[in-house]
């Protein structure tokens, strides 16, 4: 049996983290997300080889694949697509390559499911389709199904504004090949908008229910990253403790740590250095003196000033942080960019490689967003930033409003 992983997606809402890194290469506690797929699947007598279905910085993946995972001990196949295809044409264009029925995961999903339960339910139905279902708070976000008593699918709609249920589509499949002979090769094609619904008016597609003990996380924006690694430290927690330090990281014995906190290899933490649950210091990072963590992901190789302040922040590979700056409400920092000293930043993107010199951010305001438009500011900062900093922001939007996707994204360019 084959195992498909779609992993060609651009990962748009994760920018600037996936500017530099294709979205399945997205690190959960150090390891890609690739990986850990990769992993679950090896456990899997059935599944004889995995076809990776690669577009978007594909070089970086076979990279990966070749260095890191060169022990694999099943053949992994690269299937290139010519161009943005979207799910259902990734999945034809690899048509040729797959047997009578075949596993598919969408490589952006963290998860520790079982997949050999899916193959055994799909093997008990009648259905072409057999797609892992769980429940989740936000179900709008995804494609929603409803299902008889005998797990029929009878209803399938993708991103609903009013979902009928919470449980939704997983974006892990059974997939019988007569599914692709209907789908145009070379063509945009979207397995859950075009291919699903038509499927399951013809009663053709099961749902399997993921147990309640399975996490399961849509790799999907920088808060779906602060979920996944808040799941897999509560893990950890679970068998080894609050904190995970590993042998090779240097932390002083007045360093305050609240867990679940998971330090990882060569890093050297300074000083009265305090760092609070769910943060994630990744390998040969350099923490200075006093300096403040909270909710934070640092990806590795990064340096943090003394006494900077790191809150419900992300911060990419190589990232130097200055003295005294702070960074806070999801703000995401893009590979190898350097904020100086002495410096708030309140959810922003920051560009990979951007110098940071000055709060130069058309930030999204928590009002109406054409308040930051020229010559409609409130009289006062709603973020309550210090005053030399507002009235610059107010001089740059003046200079050049931004335009609306800038406001949306907060970006700092």
């Amino acid at each position: 049996m084959k195992a498909v992983i779609l992993a060609g997606g651009f990962g748009t809402r994760l920018r600037p983290l996936s500017s530099t890194r294709p979205k399945p290469m997205i690190p959960v506690l150090g390891k890609p997300n690739l990986q850990y797929l990769l992993e679950s699947l090896e456990k899997i007598p059935e599944i004889d080889e995995v076809i990776l279905s690669v577009h978007y910085m594909r070089g970086e993946i076979r990279e990966f694949v070749e260095e890191k995972m060169a022990d694999y001990p099943k053949e992994i196949r690269f299937v290139n697509d010519p161009m943005p295809l979207e799910t259902g044409g990734a999945l034809k264009n690899v048509e040729d390559y797959v047997s009578d029925d075949f596993l598919v995961i969408y490589g952006d999903v963290f998860t520790n499911f079982d997949f050999r339960e899916l193959i055994e339910a799909h093997k008990k139905n009648a259905g072409l389709v057999t797609v892992a279902v769980t429940k989740v708070y936000d179900p709008e976000r995804y494609g929603v199904v409803e299902t008889d008593e005998e797990g029929k699918v009878i209803h399938f709609e993708e991103k609903p504004r009013r979902p009928k249920t919470n449980l939704i589509d997983a974006g892990i499949y059974m997939v019988n090949r007569k599914v692709l002979e209907d789908i145009p090769r070379n063509r945009e094609v979207y397995f859950e908008r075009d291919v699903l619904p038509r499927l399951v008016s013809s009663g053709l597609v099961y749902a399997h229910r993921m147990p309640k003990d399975a996490y399961w996380v849509d790799l999907g924006t920088p808060d779906d990253l602060f979920y996944a690694h808040q799941i897999a430290m509560d893990e950890i927690a679970r068998n080894d403790g609050y904190m995970t330090i590993k042998e090779t990281a240097e932390v002083p014995e007045d360093v305050e740590i609240q867990g679940p906190v998971y330090i990882d290899e060569g890093v050297r933490i300074g000083h009265g250095v305090k760092i609070k649950s769910y943060t994630y210091i990744g390998p040969n990072t350099v923490v200075e003196d006093r300096a403040y963590f909270k909710r934070a992901i640092l990806i590795g190789n990064d340096i943090v000033r003394e006494r900077a302040e790191l809150k419900d922040t992300i911060l990419g590979e190589g990232v130097v942080v200055g003295r005294n700056v702070i960074l806070k409400e999801n703000a995401v920092v893009g590979d190898y960019a350097k904020i100086y000293d002495d410096l708030v930043i309140y959810g922003a993107k920051i560009l990979p490689w951007k110098k940071v010199e000055e709060y130069e951010a058309f930030i999204k305001i928590k009002l109406d967003p054409t308040k930051v438009r020229p010559g409609r500011y409130p009289d006062r900062c709603p973020l309550g930033l210090p005053e030399c900093i507002y009235k610059r922001f107010r001089a740059i939007a003046g200079e050049k409003p931004p335009c609306d996707e800038c406001i949306e994204n907060q970006w700092l360019f």
